[in-house]
């Protein structure tokens, strides 16, 4: 979301609801919220989570969310940097928790009426525990992973009329040794329809394509969402 210089406090929130009848009643509940407090108009704390719950019939399936908090430093009107840190936990394909921070910058390459573009990049630790899916008698349930990775990504925002808003990001992450034979991409598009000012409807797609997963697995991961989008 664009910052308003103007206020102290503003954030988004983005609720979904789901609803199946299959063998038994399926319920799925999605929020993810975010919140930006500016401080001097030259430093932005930002915190976003989100949090799923799921359940068939009587029984809660997927309980997981994630957590992530940045605070950022505008040195230039076009230039920021800002050290994070993040944890997920309960994720659907067997993650059992993650935990990663470290230092990024961006950088604005355009910013018009109509259109955004900017660069990111860093440095990161990445703590990941993985369920096995099919483990042997004798093998561990859990297989860790302790890294140094490096961000690099791309995205631009287009304003598409008096109520369109689209955008559009790719991803690389990689190891320094294994920067392209084990790397992790992703990609994601945004699409969302202003009602007011305030409230929205917003598509969502999300791809991360692992080359080297660290448990056997799909490679590709792919997700698309759709919910309101509340902003104050």
């Amino acid at each position: 979301m664009r910052l308003d210089s103007t206020k102290t406090l503003q954030g988004m929130i983005t609720p979904s609801l789901n609803f199946q009848t299959e063998k038994e009643n399926v319920l799925t509940f999605k929020n993810s919220a975010n919140l930006n407090i500016l401080i001097h108009r030259n430093r932005v704390v930002y915190i976003l989570n989100k949090f799923e719950l799921s359940s068939y019939g009587k029984n809660v399936t997927l309980s997981g969310g994630y957590l992530h908090g940045e605070f950022r430093y505008l040195l230039d009107r076009s230039f920021e940097i800002y050290p994070y840190a993040e944890s997920q936990w309960a994720a659907s394909r067997g993650m059992a928790f993650k935990f990663s921070s470290g230092l990024q910058s961006r950088y604005r390459l355009v910013n018009t009426r109509s259109t955004l573009l900017w660069t990111t990049a860093g440095l990161f630790y990445e703590h990941e525990e993985w369920e096995q899916p099919e483990t042997a008698p004798d093998a561990k349930r859990y297989v860790l992973s302790h890294r140094i990775k490096s961000h690099l990504s791309l995205s631009m925002r287009n304003k598409i009329g008096d109520q369109w808003e689209l955008t559009t990001t790719a991803i690389h992450q990689a190891t320094p040794d294994t920067y392209l034979k084990k790397a992790r991409f992703g990609a994601a598009v945004d699409l969302k329809y202003n009602i007011t000012p305030t409230i929205g409807i917003k598509g969502t797609y999300r791809l991360i394509y692992d080359t080297a997963p660290i448990v056997k697995m799909r490679k590709d991961y792919n997700v698309v969402d759709a919910g309101l989008d509340i902003s104050f």
